[in-house]
């Protein structure tokens, strides 16, 4: 019976370290993402480039993210999760060190886009991870663990990005951003064991790899819980693109200050996500999708009331984004769960694709925001606007489910 207990005590602690451990290997992007947003007026001013060059460092980040991960998901399911995990941190370090290094906005697009290639590893293998070692309800339930935990990273980076361009300049956020990318490949070789139960010799073969690819899109499950994972993303690429300039440049906040605003979109998403952490089991993903797109609704009809009646200011554009993210904190953990959840044999291939469109969305809507960008919030708050009846569309097109397998 003692040892019994042990056993049970021993594999708790196990569990919770996995999941530590990917929580913090999926946060690796958002780090990236977050920590600097504070330094991009700066970042302008700086090397002498145009708001639209300095966006760009963004977009060609999410663009890099996007594509690698349709290389990074065949890969490990053909060689392993953690040399695939170890290659992509690499390539993420020397990104980083060139972006520490730039001394013009082309050499920081070019480190971006190299430190975009290696850190979307770390989503791409914590999902598939996950796949490979629980079913969807227990699934769901990590997911929705990880992204309450998750929800620390979108909180704190722009806390801290704000102090460290306070206080040492823009650079400071990528050799933080340095540090972290050591600290995680560190963890991994010390904690993270293979999960992988058979290997696909052939899931990197050009035919091989299209055939699954052509299977994930033909199946309506994935495409609808995929599409709203990555519309939900796409909305929240346009608030974080556009909001620094907003709040920075328009109403004048202090970088400091504006480290402090996402704290209020991802209590949003925390609640969410805690929500979903709680009904994951009881309701089918389905519905869970639906509450959450109509959270995504009210606050994206609420965004265009805000633009419609010209009453911008920092409380109206933060509250329709914490309604929005709620949502999404809902209805991402399911969502994720439930569309990888038909494909064991090609978790990897799965977890790429969605990871992809997720990225593909966020590079798109930041281009646009950043095209249209007028001084005001108008281009951002359409973006999120449009952003919540995509997702909308996508929860209607789930199909229903009278329980979680």
């Amino acid at each position: 019976m003692e040892r019994s207990f042990i056993g049970m005590a021993e594999n708790s602690r196990a569990t919770a370290g996995t999941i530590a451990l990917l929580t913090l290997i999926s946060i690796l992007g958002q780090l990236s993402i977050g920590l600097y947003t504070p330094s991009l007026p700066s970042l302008a001013q700086a090397l002498s480039a145009s708001a639209g060059e300095i966006k760009l460092t963004m977009t060609v980040f999410l663009a890099s993210f996007a594509v690698a991960q349709l290389f990074w998901g065949a890969f490990s399911d053909r060689f392993g999760r953690r040399p695939i995990l170890f290659a992509g941190v690499a390539v993420y370090l020397a990104g980083t060190i060139i972006c520490l290094t730039a001394g013009s906005i082309d050499i920081l697009i070019a480190g971006r886009f190299i430190q975009g290639i290696g850190a979307c590893v770390g989503i791409t293998i914590s999902r598939a991870v996950v796949r490979d070692r629980y079913d969807r309800a227990q699934g769901a339930r990590t997911l929705a663990f990880i992204g309450m935990a998750m929800a620390a990273g979108p909180a704190v980076a722009p806390v801290l990005g704000g102090q460290l361009q306070v206080l040492f300049g823009w650079r400071s956020a990528f050799a933080a951003l340095l540090l972290i990318g050591a600290g995680i490949g560190l963890a991994t070789y010390l904690r993270l064991d293979e999960s992988i139960r058979q290997r696909d010799p052939a899931a990197t073969d050009p035919v091989r790899l299209m055939t699954n690819y052509g299977v994930l899109l033909r199946s309506r499950i994935y495409i609808a819980y995929s599409g709203l994972t990555a519309t939900f993303f796409g909305g929240l690429m346009a608030f974080a693109t556009g909001a620094p300039f907003v709040m920075i440049d328009g109403f004048g906040m202090s970088p400091a200050l504006y480290g402090f605003m996402p704290l209020f979109t991802v209590m949003g998403y925390f609640s969410g996500s805690t929500l979903a952490g709680k009904r994951t089991g009881r309701d089918p993903s389905h519905k869970l999708a639906r509450v959450g797109a109509g959270c995504a609704l009210t606050g994206g009809a609420a965004f265009v009331a805000v633009t419609l009646l010209g009453v911008e200011s920092p409380a109206t554009v933060i509250a329709p984004m914490v309604i929005y993210m709620f949502g999404y904190g809902l209805a991402l953990p399911s969502a994720l769960a439930a569309a990888m959840q038909p494909f064991a044999q090609m978790a990897g291939t799965a977890a790429a694709l969605q990871g992809f469109a997720q990225m593909a969305m966020g590079a798109a809507v930041t281009l646009i925001v950043a095209a249209f960008a007028d001084g005001s919030a108008r281009s951002m708050t359409l973006a999120v606007a449009a952003a919540s009846i995509l997702v909308a569309f996508f929860a209607w097109l789930a199909p229903a489910e009278s329980k979680d397998a």
